[in-house]
């Protein structure tokens, strides 16, 4: 982990903040990289706001100039990473070495306002997750960055399901036990995505507010492409955990229902055109479709269990999915398709050789009666797999809980 390394040092001068006792309300914390310039406004900006319920800790992620002397001298707690190991993995090192209940992250550029933290500390005795959207002058950010930022929060809208904007803000506020619980892996600036997309997994409730977003002091640390590609990347393989139906199981329904329209006609015989036809060789592939786009929605079932292991919420669906009668539904419908379709089988080839073996002309019948069978068992094994975590699932039942059922 990105703890295991880091090097705790508290300032030797006057705290700016309580660093230690029982009293404290919420950890400030500071990821920062080479913010030597930026760095001393900040924690100025801190003590003329917050009281001794909070602690500040900055978490100096390889810096190269004098980012560790400036909070040392102005008292403020001190973890150092040995190297740079990214903005991400120094939020998680704040939060392994926080001590306060709440914790406020806020960048160390002098971006954001000091003045929003006991607003944030407030709202989090009401939720767990408060999110600063940011005001901005457009002078105060690059065109690229809006441009980004207004797509990763479409992104995050339309494909994740969060509510509000500007999601990748970087002043935010936990509760602290909530932060730990998300077990977040991220280590660069896809942090912020990380934590709003597990948020919405486990149904947190999110406050938000707007903050004045102020021009920043010192050298630029992100850098558009390089790291909205990371973002990307960190939105688009969260899909596989949180939002399996989107990806896997309705294109799979989609595509299955499309396979099965096609090799329904081309049973019949040939499909011929003015510009195209489609034979018997169409036929098999469109059966084989059928298999393929059904294992695609049992990946997707498969993934959403994943999730359910990982300890987040199950979606609606697969809850319904989990229930009795839906499994042994399916294991019977299953298991009948497969003995049919076995003994079907079994039949047009008896037949077959009863009648000398000759040109051998059902290859349709037997694509089609094989595709059958195995579907019935991929439905059987399907239905068996969902069986082994029924008892969890059904936990989450909107009849057992005694509440409705949630939109993942």
């Amino acid at each position: 982990m990105a703890t295991a390394s880091a090097i705790d040092s508290v300032g030797a001068s006057r705290p700016v903040m309580q660093a230690s006792g029982g009293g404290l309300l919420a950890t400030v914390i500071l990821p920062a990289h080479n913010e030597a310039e930026a760095l001393p406004q900040v924690l100025a900006d801190l003590a003329g706001v917050l009281d001794d319920r909070y602690e500040i800790l900055v978490v100096d992620d390889g810096s190269t100039d004098d980012t560790a002397r400036a909070a040392r001298d102005r008292g403020a707690r001190l973890v150092q990473h040995p190297a740079r190991w990214g903005k991400g993995a120094a939020v998680r090192t704040g939060i392994a070495n926080a001590r306060a209940p709440y914790l406020v992250v806020m960048d160390a550029d002098a971006t954001y306002p000091a003045s929003a933290i006991p607003r944030i500390a407030e709202l989090l005795g009401e939720g767990d997750l408060v999110r600063c959207s940011r005001v901005t002058d457009r002078e105060n950010m690059p065109l690229v960055n809006q441009v980004g930022n207004w797509l990763f929060d479409q992104l995050l809208t339309n494909v994740h399901g969060l509510d509000g904007r500007d999601h990748l803000s970087g002043m935010y506020g936990l509760r602290r036990e909530i932060a730990l619980g998300l077990k977040l892996q991220s280590d660069g600036f896809d942090i912020e995505a990380e934590i709003g997309i597990k948020a919405r997994a486990r149904r947190l409730r999110v406050k938000t507010f707007p903050v004045a977003y102020q021009p920043r002091l010192g050298e630029k640390k992100l850098q558009p492409w390089r790291d909205g590609l990371t973002i990307l990347s960190r939105i688009i393989g969260l899909v596989l955990l949180f939002n399996p139906m989107l990806l896997f199981v309705l294109p799979g329904l989609l595509l299955m229902l499309l396979a099965l329209a096609g090799a329904a006609v081309l049973e019949r015989g040939p499909f011929v055109t003015p510009y195209f036809g489609l034979s018997i060789h169409s036929f098999i592939v469109l059966t084989l479709g059928v298999l393929a786009a059904f294992q695609l929605a049992v990946f997707g079932i498969a993934a959403a269990l994943y999730g359910v292991e990982a300890g987040y919420r199950p979606p609606w669906w697969l809850v319904a999915l989990s229930s009795r009668p839906l499994r042994l539904g399916g294991a019977v419908v299953g298991l009948l398709m497969a003995v049919i379709s076995a003994l079907r089988l079994i039949s047009v080839i008896l037949s077959w050789v009863v009648g000398g073996a000759g040109l051998f002309e059902e290859t349709r019948a037997v694509v089609l009666t094989a595709t059958v069978m195995v579907w019935g068992l991929q439905i059987l094994s399907a239905a068996l797999f969902l069986s082994i975590f029924a008892g969890r699932l059904q936990k989450h039942s909107p009849v057992m809980a005694g509440e409705p059922p949630s939109s993942g």
